[in-house]
């Protein structure tokens, strides 16, 4: 039904916008093919010429249906944000331009370049943001279910920011995450075993599961640490 509902939306994006509609593009676990069907949802970026409120007026039926079906709404930009905001949203955009589809237009990617300096201040503050609400999250999980339903909860943000990391290496990460995460183990001595066995519980994998989760978000915080202070020194 997602699928039916993806081309939905590209349709009525092309019928309502029409010349000034520039790209509509699927990004995302989606794209790139890592996508879970019990966890995963479609990501859509729509680049217009100029924002129309009345456009998206006419959408609101559509969008609440695309919501209902699991998906985040999608993101609006005009040419000119888009362009305008390489350097606030560097993650981002590198994610997109790693794992995207062109559902319809122009690609938006082809020329994007990012400054290393802006991918590595905000690969600070989402590491590091996300390890503190990892933490005042457990600090009420009751119940071994809430700490697993954290984990999985968070391991594909950490793996996607794993990856971003190896680029201020010089290198260009691998698409797969899990191939990301190997590299670091090997480069910088990250235990990858706690954040594969997460990935696999979110997969459905039975053995995987039989893993006590307070353990498992022990040892995972711990390295998640280890990777912030890694980030923060190379600043230095």
């Amino acid at each position: 039904m997602s699928e039916k509902l993806l081309l939905q939306l590209v349709e009525q994006l092309i019928t309502v916008y029409g010349s000034d509609l520039q790209s509509v593009i699927l990004y995302g676990s989606q794209a790139s093919g890592e996508h879970s069907r019990k966890h995963s949802d479609y990501n859509v970026l729509a680049i217009t010429e100029k924002i129309k409120f009345s456009n998206i007026s006419k959408l609101s039926k559509l969008f609440n249906k695309w919501v209902r079906h699991g998906n985040k709404l999608p993101l609006f930009f005009t040419k000119a944000e888009f362009l305008q905001s390489c350097d606030i949203f560097p993650i981002e955009y590198l994610d997109m331009k790693d794992n995207h589809k062109t559902l319809f237009g122009e690609d938006p990617f082809v020329h994007l370049i990012i400054n290393d300096k802006h991918l590595r201040h905000e690969l600070e503050a989402e590491l590091t943001g996300k390890l503190l609400k990892l933490r005042q999250q457990y600090m009420v999980a009751d119940y071994k279910s809430e700490t697993r339903r954290l984990l999985i909860g968070s391991i594909s943000t950490f793996l996607l920011l794993f990856r971003h990391l190896i680029r201020l290496y010089g290198i260009t990460p691998p698409l797969r995450r899990l191939d990301a995460l190997n590299f670091l183990s090997n480069k910088l001595g990250i235990k990858s075993q706690v954040f594969i066995t997460v990935y696999n519980i979110k997969q459905g994998d039975k053995e995987a599961k039989k893993q006590d989760p307070d353990l498992l978000m022990e040892e995972y915080i711990a390295e998640i640490e280890k990777i912030c202070k890694i980030v923060n020194d190379l600043d230095k």
